[in-house]
């Protein structure tokens, strides 16, 4: 069986975090795959742009997925139409082959990143408990889920 380090690192992340807090892990996530695919396009790597853009999407869709509307109300409305236009925008960079709408997704999902992160410390702060998250510096980073 072979061991693979960065995935141990990737699942310790997730356990015990918030579910506020995985939000932000797959945030992270979707931007580290756009970098990804930024990068790609500038070396003309066809397959490892689609397979970050696919990433991308999948977890786009995930996320999507598993609003709820019954509670989340308006705020869960709006965020799965800016799913659904995030989704296009991916696909419309891939076809395209454009850098430019790429880092325009990734200004997007980084600031929506940074709000949840807003949330869970200052949820983390009204109940006395500290976000559970495994260091801070994970927060910062791009992460891949």
């Amino acid at each position: 069986m072979n061991y693979d380090p960065g995935f141990a690192y990737r699942q310790h992340s997730v356990e015990g975090t918030s579910p506020v807090g995985l939000v932000v892990l797959l945030y992270g996530s979707i931007v580290a795959s756009l970098l990804r695919a930024q990068e790609a396009m500038k070396q003309n790597d066809v397959e490892k742009r689609v397979r970050a853009l696919n990433h991308a999407l999948k977890v786009i869709g995930q996320l999507q997925a598993t609003l709820d509307h019954q509670r989340g109300g308006h705020v869960a409305a709006q965020l799965d139409r800016f799913y659904k236009v995030m989704s296009a925008r991916v696909m419309e960079a891939s076809i395209k082959c454009s850098p430019e709408i790429l880092q325009e997704l990734v200004r997007y999902f980084t600031l929506l990143r940074e709000a949840w992160q807003e949330v869970e410390r200052s949820t983390a702060n009204a109940t006395g408990t500290p976000a559970n998250r495994p260091d801070d510096n994970a927060a910062k980073q791009p992460a891949t889920v």
